[in-house]
């Protein structure tokens, strides 16, 4: 039995690898994406777009530390990484 990825490779004419590399770059796009919409879901809650302006609001006191905290952290390892999955696919070309 073929897999998928045989089929596709014989049917299409397309050299497995470019199949591989044009697949894992579409999918590190969508999880680019997927962060990008949790990110925002975050910060739509706090009125910020990113990690450093949440920090700032909690260094000025608009927000607490118990009111932020887990999404803080949650920010901060989003936000690190959708960079390097953007630097992943950066390098691809």
């Amino acid at each position: 039995m073929q897999s998928l990825l045989q089929k596709v490779e014989k049917e299409l004419n397309i050299p497995r690898e470019k199949i591989i590399e044009e697949g894992l770059k579409h999918f590190l796009e969508i999880e680019v994406s997927n962060l990008s919409i949790e990110i925002r879901k975050i910060g739509k809650q706090y009125g910020v777009d990113s990690f450093n302006e949440l920090w700032g609001k909690l260094k000025v006191g608009e927000v607490t530390e118990a009111e932020c905290f887990d999404d803080l952290s949650r920010l901060e390892y989003l936000e690190l990484e959708k960079e390097k999955i953007a630097k992943l696919i950066e390098e691809s070309g």
